[in-house]
């Protein structure tokens, strides 16, 4: 069997129970696996569907996996781990995911290239907005301010999620009044909670004339040496109401969060919101490719993917390894009118539990396919490019591909190196999860008949 037959993409149309019984399949000769998880959740479904054990009583440390949250890793990582046991997350991921500490790597990062003569890698340390650290960066901010009059300005406090205290400005009065409505009349700036200041993206690119963003997964199974998977399957977030730079004060026009568009709405108009705020990003890319070109949007993803490794790389040096870790983000990347990729925000816990049936699906499959990496039962030889929905982006290095099937990658047949990612490629996980474990059984039983010879 060739290997591109192992790898590539082949469409197949699987069922719901077709799927359960595969997983039943795999699963029959493997070894048990025992996790711990303390909260109901996709999480939890996924790996009882996989067959594995869960371990309900806190003291009984016999478990593979303990899928805690991130208040959790440092009691986790405190135990005295066995190699074998893995939890979600590294001990210092808010490196990465509080937006103060990803602006600080990525700008520490860019001066190391600068300095080493690396302009491309760089460049791409610039893939946040215009940002600004405040309170310590404010005299800096109010310069720049002063040379944009007119411009519009977003704050995000560092900390928080689901949009959460995030506001537009154009006046600093504004940015004042917020303060003394955040943190108190009183509130010095030295003593204030830290949030960033950024110049607003004011062309967004849109989709039936509203703003979105794109969620990709991205699985980094070690930062020492640096490995990364990229999910095939992601999906845009839509804002609720149409774009209008003129209304600034309303958060539903320029912020997608789910929990935003949610608010002050009835339960028809919830299930409608939750219905028409997502395309899947497999749409997304044939959208671009019919209004771009197939070289326009291969070069757009390849972009994406080089932003998403920037930001990864700037934080290599100092995420606190730990063999026992390993974590599944959440990158939202903002597309302008230029089709430019501006990184947002990485979350370490992106939401795992579906709004509708299709994304229940999507995120039931992308959990399945973690797991599948991380490899607890001993399935795969550790060479893998491509385990199911998950194609590997980096291993010490970047992970090049010629795309073997054009139809399905969406891009012409050419012998054009490209990092080895398929961000809304057709996703026929089954079939070459099917397909690549009967590869490495066959090569298995053939390196057994070779030693019995």
């Amino acid at each position: 069997m060739s290997k591109n037959a192992v790898f590539g993409d082949i469409e197949e149309n699987t069922s719901p129970r077709e799927k359960k019984n595969s997983r039943r399949r795999q699963n029959r000769d493997d070894k048990v696996v025992r996790f711990r998880c303390d909260f109901p959740s996709t999480q939890v479904r996924v790996m009882l569907a996989r067959g594995w054990i869960q371990v309900t009583d806190p003291n009984d440390q016999t478990w593979h996996l303990w899928w805690c949250e991130t208040g959790d890793v440092r009691q986790a990582l405190d135990l005295k781990l066995a190699p074998h046991q893995k939890i979600p997350h590294f001990r210092n991921h808010y490196e990465l995911t509080r937006k103060n500490f990803l602006y600080r790597n990525l700008k520490r990062y860019k001066k190391l290239l600068l300095k080493s003569q690396k302009i491309d890698e760089a460049e791409l340390c610039d893939g946040m907005p215009l940002t600004y650290e405040l309170p310590n960066d404010y005299r800096l901010f109010a310069e720049e301010y002063h040379k944009q009059p007119g411009a519009t300005w977003i704050v995000k406090p560092a900390g928080r999620s689901q949009g959460r205290g995030i506001f537009l400005f154009r006046k600093l009065k504004d940015l004042t009044e917020w303060r003394s409505k955040e943190f108190g009349p009183q509130t010095e700036m030295s003593t204030m909670e830290t949030f960033i200041v950024q110049k607003y993206v004011e062309n967004p690119y849109l989709l039936a004339g509203r703003k979105f963003d794109l969620r990709i997964y991205t699985l980094v199974t070690s930062f020492h040496p640096l490995k990364v998977w990229l999910a095939r399957e992601g999906f845009a977030r839509l804002s609720g109401e149409l774009f209008d730079l003129e209304n600034i004060d309303d958060s539903r026009v320029h912020l997608t969060n789910m929990a935003i568009q949610l608010k002050m709405q009835d339960d028809e108009k919830k299930e409608q919101l939750k219905k028409g705020c997502k395309w899947a990003l497999i749409k997304v890319r044939e959208y671009f490719t019919a209004r771009h070109g197939v070289d326009t949007v291969e070069a757009l993803f390849q972009r994406i993917a080089g932003v998403i490794m920037a930001s990864l790389l700037a934080v290599q040096s100092v995420i606190m390894q730990g063999k026992n870790s390993f974590e599944l983000y959440g990158y939202d990347i903002l597309l302008d009118e230029a089709l430019t990729p501006w990184l947002l925000e990485v979350n370490a816990s992106p939401a795992l539990t579906g709004t509708d049936s299709e994304d229940y699906r999507l995120k039931f499959d992308l959990l399945d396919d973690a797991l599948n990496v991380l490899d607890f039962e001993g399935r795969f030889s550790g060479r893998e490019t491509r385990i199911g929905g998950f194609d590997l982006l980096w291993n010490d290095g970047p992970v090049w591909t010629i795309c073997p099937n054009p139809a399905v990658c969406g891009e012409p047949s050419s012998d054009l190196r490209k990092l080895n990612i398929f961000l809304g490629a057709r996703n026929d996980r089954v079939g070459q999860l099917r397909q690549l474990r009967d590869f490495l059984d066959g090569r298995r039983n053939s390196g057994r008949r070779t030693r019995q010879g």
